[in-house]
């Protein structure tokens, strides 16, 4: 008996992360929105070519993740990103300032991540689905904030190490307010999009593959890029270049 293109895909992967791969990158990549309700489990099925429990299992993946959440008689529906902290609100660093530190931690993270990260693991597939999400992002035309932070935040997470990812946390809240100052002064294009998505792959796939010099390059080298994307103010004069080799 042939094998349908479906079962094809499941020959390495299991049904419900296929699912929860394709509904992560929906999602992250805007098709469905904070607050919308995704279709029923019924219609997902059917879309997909599975059964209702294995899309049951993937709602599930996405939920602990805390990106969907089931509200009974209701439905499923999209989880927004956490708002920042409300103690960043009167006092918002600038873009250089969140930038820096991000490099002091970010270039670490993404070393530990290559060297600590086991292969065919959940959690690597949903970095690979918030890559996607950035691929295929129909909204090109704005800075991808919440796929940005969500694909930084995973890189973390990719460590196992709980008291690095609380550390770099308040970057990422303080990045989300700092860039919005910052997308009024300089429009973001679809170019810088693709860019971004390229870095964010490169980053990926050195991880994937266990190269934590590459890893860590690739990280800089995506950091760099977005602060001379979005700072006005010339270029970053610490730490230099290559500080982290």
């Amino acid at each position: 008996m042939s094998e349908t293109p479906l079962q094809v895909m499941h020959l390495s992967r299991r049904a419900h992360e296929f699912v929860a791969h394709e509904l992560l990158v929906l999602v992250l990549s805007g098709r469905f929105r904070p607050g919308d309700r995704l279709p029923p489990e019924r219609q997902l099925a059917t879309t997909f070519g599975v059964s209702r429990p294995t899309v049951r299992q993937a709602l599930g993946v996405l939920a602990a993740h805390g990106l969907v959440e089931t509200r009974v008689g209701s439905g499923t529906f999209v989880v927004g990103p956490a708002p920042p902290e409300t103690e960043l609100a009167g006092d918002v660093p600038g873009l250089r300032d969140v930038l820096e530190a991000r490099l002091v931690f970010e270039v670490g993270t993404a070393r530990l991540a290559a060297r600590r990260v086991q292969r065919g693991t959940e959690d690597l597939e949903l970095v690979q689905a918030i890559v996607e999400a950035l691929e295929r992002s129909p909204d090109r035309d704005r800075f991808p904030i919440e796929i940005d932070v969500a694909f930084h935040r995973s890189i973390a997470q990719l460590t196992g190490n709980q008291q690095l990812v609380s550390l770099v946390a308040p970057c990422w809240q303080a990045m989300a307010t700092a860039t919005a100052a910052a997308s009024t002064r300089s429009r973001w294009t679809r170019e810088d999009t693709a860019r971004a998505a390229s870095q964010h792959r490169a980053v990926f796939e050195a991880v994937r593959v266990g190269d934590a010099e590459l890893a860590g390059f690739a990280m800089e080298r995506h950091l760099r890029a977005e602060l001379g994307r979005l700072a006005d103010d010339g270029p970053l004069d610490g730490p230099p270049a290559r500080f982290f080799a």
